[in-house]
This record gives C-alpha cells, sequence and structure tokens, in this order.
C-alpha cells in the first residue's frame, strides 16, 4: 500500500486483496501532486469527458507544479454525444490545451477507424464487388507521386512480389 493513498482507504479489500479506496478528484490531485516530480507528464482517467473535472486538476496540479504537461484521454468509451452538446464538443481539445493538456489522444482510434472502415468496405464489396475495393482503398492509398509521397508505403513495398511471380 501506498502511504499518500492512505486517506482516501476505505478499510475494506477486495475479493483479490486489493485496498478498496474512496476514488475522485481529490485522490486523484493527490497522487498527481506526489509523483509529479517523478513523471514527464501527468494522466488521470476519468470515466467520462469533463472539462470542470478536467480544470480542477489542472489547477490544483500547477499550484504545486507550475507548468507541469498534462496529459487527457478523450476515450472511445465516451458517450460523447450523451455527456456534452455539439458546442462543447467541438471546443473540447481547445479548452483542454488552455489548461496545460499538451497530450490529448484516443486510445484505439485507428482500430475503431479501421472497423468502421471495413465493414463499410465489406459492405460495398458485396454490393458493387472489385469497383467498392479500387475506389475506397486502392486509388487512396496510391496517392499522385511527389516529394511528400515518395516514402508512402503500397502494397508493394510491404510484400514485394519477384519479378516471376509479378502480374505483367
Amino acid at each position: 500500500m501506498d502511504p499518500n493513498d492512505e486517506p482516501f482507504l476505505t478499510g475494506e479489500r477486495t475479493a483479490e486483496g486489493f485496498y478498496k479506496t474512496k476514488k475522485g478528484l481529490e485522490q486523484a490531485i493527490s497522487r498527481a501532486v506526489a509523483y509529479a516530480d517523478y513523471a514527464d507528464l501527468v494522466w488521470c482517467e476519468t470515466g467520462t469527458p469533463d472539462l470542470e473535472f478536467a480544470r480542477k486538476f489542472a489547477e490544483a496540479v500547477h499550484a504545486k507544479h507550475p507548468g507541469k504537461l498534462l496529459a487527457y484521454n478523450c476515450s472511445p468509451s465516451f458517450n460523447w454525444k450523451k455527456n456534452l452538446d455539439d458546442a462543447t464538443i467541438a471546443k473540447f481539445q481547445r479548452e483542454l490545451g488552455a489548461m496545460g493538456y499538451k497530450y490529448q489522444f484516443i486510445t484505439l482510434a485507428g482500430i475503431h477507424s479501421m472497423w468502421f472502415n471495413m465493414y463499410d468496405l465489406a459492405q460495398d464489396y458485396v454490393a458493387r464487388g472489385m469497383s467498392a475495393y479500387v475506389e475506397k482503398v486502392q486509388e487512396p492509398s496510391s496517392p499522385p507521386a511527389t516529394a511528400a509521397t515518395a516514402s508512402c508505403p503500397t502494397s508493394r513495398k510491404w510484400a514485394p512480389a519477384t519479378s516471376t511471380t509479378s502480374p505483367p
């Protein structure tokens, strides 16, 4: 048990033997302030997208560690539309940045995007065949040759075929 957590202990344990604590903003601030000297940046996980929680956390950390870099998980698990209106969603990252949250990330964004796009491709492939693949995958992954795109990977670079197996 970490002595920093003592004020937050409930006296109970989980079935696995872990201490139960009173979770919340105060414990998050206590931990962040206690360990900020040992971290490049400080991150507190939240259950919903919450600018007020983020603001209080940032102010408390910066009161003890001015300018400390903060991180925020813009989690795909959040029900963004249920918790925030469109205007707040649109300004969410700018406001976090102004509070000192310089590293804002979305866990699993790439895989969620891939799943959605693969589902979309599969549906269109059933309806239109190879035309769907060519339009949705092949053409966008073959940008015009420029200095900026010269190093872009292609399927031939990922899994090159030998000259004996290459199509004419």
